[in-house]
């Protein structure tokens, strides 16, 4: 079984530390309401959930859901230490079987790189329940910083904690894209892509030309047209358009600087093509859209 996790996921650890699973209260039945993330430490722990009997060797890791029962089992046998961590997560880890692992488009080309754009894409994150990290040694040392850290509080320690239970997190992710061998390449379009809005994003209110796109992006125009289109769905010179109405609208919300003092700010020399051109996004005129929105 595995889990999929929002990377737009609020993490907070409730709780975390080292447990010798020699102790007779192991062996009790134990279910709490949060996650809880066990990581074996050293030796062999014999652990039980509802559904089957577990032997986790040190390195391995179990992720229970919150109120799962969960009871040590072999007590005549030693047993080894683990740590675990207890945290809630919002919105909640979704369970997916394995062989849809490659329906999470897990390397994906999104709009997020546009400034327009209010979609924020998920970035979903595979967690599987039982697993054997590649990175053993350096999950330890998180897990040991993050015991640390929520024994002895001081400043920002909640924070700290939470840093520290993404980058466990992250790092299990990662161990199971390597593991199984899932393409995580990102194409050269979408790397052109990535670098053209980079640029339009900062120069959209200079005059940018397709001779001066083709000289810092090493391509022809005909191409960033093409490549800009498939991953932003709109073309080049729309995109630079409501750049310029995006910031033409915090100016005109939050100073009373006139529509053609606004207009020559955002790249448009002749304010009645920037009236015209932001009535066509906005649906509004810059006046009606300054005298409808409150100050500030």
């Amino acid at each position: 079984m595995h889990y999929s996790l929002s990377r737009l996921s609020t993490l907070d650890v409730k709780w975390a530390d080292l447990f010798d699973a020699n102790n007779p209260h192991f062996f009790g039945q134990h279910h709490n309401p949060f996650y809880e993330l066990i990581v074996i430490a050293d030796g062999t722990v014999h652990l039980q959930t509802a559904d089957e009997r577990m032997i986790l060797h040190a390195g391995e890791s179990l992720l229970l859901k919150p109120w799962e029962t969960h009871t040590g089992w072999n007590p005549q046998e030693r047993q080894g230490q683990f740590f675990w961590v207890q945290f809630s997560c919002n919105p909640t880890l979704n369970e997916f079987v394995l062989d849809r692992a490659t329906e999470l488009n897990i390397v994906h080309a999104e709009r997020t790189e546009l400034r327009t754009t209010e979609n924020l894409h998920e970035d979903l994150l595979v967690i599987p329940r039982q697993f054997r990290s590649l990175q053993r040694y350096k999950l330890l040392g998180l897990f040991e910083e993050l015991v640390e850290t929520m024994k002895q509080p001081t400043g920002y320690f909640r924070f700290h904690a939470t840093l520290l239970l993404g980058e466990i997190l992250r790092l299990m992710a990662n161990d199971f894209l390597k593991q199984s061998q899932l393409d995580t390449a990102f194409s050269a379009s979408y790397l052109t892509f990535r670098n053209l809005v980079n640029y339009l994003n900062n120069f959209y209110d200079s005059d940018i030309s397709k001779e001066t796109l083709e000289r810092l992006m090493d391509r022809k125009y005909e191409y960033l047209c093409q490549v800009f289109k498939k991953y932003a769905g709109t073309n080049i010179h729309n995109y630079i358009h409501q750049l310029k109405t995006q910031r033409a609208k915090h100016l005109l919300r939050t100073t009373d600087k006139s529509v053609q003092e606004i207009a020559s700010e955002v790249g448009y020399p002749d304010p009645f093509y920037f009236s015209r051109m932001f009535k066509r996004i906005e649906g509004v005129a810059p006046l009606h859209y300054r005298n409808k929105e409150p100050m500030g």
